[in-house]
């Protein structure tokens, strides 16, 4: 997860991360990265438009958003 999170960072690629809210609902959202602490990453989030906190412990998968159009362009 660490090597997403850096190289979107690094490269200003978007990440989809599904993550568990603090009340227990799931969203899946369109990241990009902008800062990394131990606990938290700090990202520009496509879904509500502005730079969010997204707590690590919170975040329960992440992948590259290509690998997202790939899928549905080959479908």
């Amino acid at each position: 997860m660490n090597a997403f999170l850096l190289r979107s960072q690094r490269e200003e690629l978007p990440l989809v991360i599904m993550y568990q809210a603090q009340d227990g609902t799931i969203t899946k959202r369109t990241i990009i990265v902008k800062s990394l602490s131990s606990s938290a990453v700090y990202a520009y989030c496509f879904y509500r438009k502005q730079n969010r906190r997204f707590l690590l412990s919170n975040i329960l998968a992440v992948y590259p958003a290509s690998v997202l159009r790939k899928k549905i362009r080959s479908a």
